[in-house]
């Protein structure tokens, strides 16, 4: 499965990261790498992704997302809106 047809609020691990050397570096660099794991927070214009890795969000255009390979299973990615201490449902 590629990272573009997560629906916003699925979590994945990352499997493999497709790329040229520059681009996958730099996804690497913030965390998007095998092995990691990755919510999609919401879908952007023009199809591109928000993800968020750890605490840290950032865009993904629709181009790279189709290139990275994902597994969908237990991960541990905070939640896009964590509750506040002390809130219950």
């Amino acid at each position: 499965m590629d990272l573009c047809t997560l629906p916003p609020g699925a979590a994945a691990r990352v499997v493999a990261v497709d790329l040229e050397d520059g681009p996958r570096v730099r996804l690497h660099e913030l965390g998007l790498r095998p092995g990691g794991d990755v919510r999609v927070t919401h879908r952007a214009a023009f199809g591109g992704l928000v993800v968020a890795v750890g605490a840290d969000r950032f865009a993904v255009d629709a181009r790279t997302a189709a290139r990275i390979r994902v597994a969908v299973g237990p991960v541990d990615v905070a939640p896009a809106h964590p509750s506040p201490a002390g809130a219950t449902s």
